[in-house]
C-alpha cells in the first residue's frame, strides 16, 4: 500500500496516496507555469484547485484515500496540459487520460458584473438561458408595480442566490462546461470589462472635472 499524505485542495482536506499526489503536484504545477504570465494567475489557479477539489468531493465518500484514478478523471475533465498549451516534465502520464465531461450543473446565482441593483435579474436570465437581462428586469419591474409582490420576491432572491465571484461561478450560472480552458477565457473577459468600468468611469470624472471648472 502507498503512503498516504495529507493535503488541502481548495480550502479542503484530503487524504492522498503518494502516486496520486505526484500526479496532482505535476499537473498544479504545469498549470501555474502555464498562467505565470496572465493577469489573475493566482486566482485562476485558485479556481482550478477549487474545481478539483470539487470533483474530489461528488466522487469519494467521506474518509475515501483520493488515489490516482482520482486525479486521472479530474484531468480527464479539466483539460490536460496539451490541450490548454501547458507544459509538464512527464507527458507519458497524460498519453492514457480518458477524455469525458463533467457536469457541475447550472447554478442560480447573482452577477453582479452586470447589475442594476444586486444583479438577480441578470443572474436569472444566466439561469433562464435568456440573452437580454432587460426582459427579466422588465418582467420583475411588471410584479413590482402591477402586482406589489416583485419587490418583496427580489429581496428574498437576492437573500438566497450567492453572487458568482470566480469565474468558475460566472461559467456554472451560465451553464458552461468548468475546464482550464473556459476558467482562463472567463478570468480575461473579467479582466477586459474591469478595464473598461475603469475607462468610463475615468471619463465621467474628467467631465463632471471639466464641466465644474467652466462653472468656476
Amino acid at each position: 500500500m502507498n503512503d498516504i499524505k495529507n493535503i488541502n485542495l481548495g480550502g479542503h482536506p484530503f487524504a492522498i496516496d503518494m502516486n496520486a499526489y505526484f500526479a496532482l503536484e505535476d499537473y498544479l504545477i504545469a498549470i501555474e507555469k502555464h498562467f505565470a504570465h496572465s493577469s489573475g494567475n493566482k486566482e485562476i489557479v485558485e479556481d482550478i484547485e477549487s474545481r478539483i477539489a470539487e470533483i474530489f468531493r461528488e466522487r469519494q465518500k467521506p474518509l475515501e484515500v483520493v488515489v490516482l484514478t482520482d486525479v486521472q478523471e479530474a484531468i480527464a475533465v479539466m483539460g490536460t496540459p496539451e490541450e490548454f498549451g501547458g507544459e509538464t516534465e512527464h507527458d507519458e502520464f497524460y498519453d492514457d487520460i480518458p477524455k469525458t465531461e463533467w457536469v457541475f450543473g447550472k447554478k442560480m446565482m447573482r452577477d453582479e458584473e452586470d447589475s442594476i441593483i444586486g444583479g438577480v435579474c441578470s443572474g436569472l436570465s444566466a439561469y433562464l438561458g435568456v440573452e437580454d437581462p432587460i426582459w427579466v428586469r422588465l418582467g420583475m419591474a411588471f410584479l413590482i408595480l402591477g402586482m406589489g409582490v416583485g419587490f418583496g420576491l427580489y429581496i428574498i432572491l437576492w437573500i438566497v442566490m450567492p453572487a458568482a465571484e470566480s469565474p468558475s461561478d460566472r461559467l456554472a450560472m451560465r451553464g458552461d462546461e468548468i475546464n482550464v480552458e473556459n476558467i482562463s477565457k472567463e478570468m480575461e473577459r473579467g479582466m477586459e470589462t474591469f478595464t473598461d468600468s475603469m475607462n468610463k468611469f475615468g471619463e465621467k470624472v474628467t467631465e463632471f472635472g471639466e464641466k465644474f471648472s467652466k462653472k468656476g
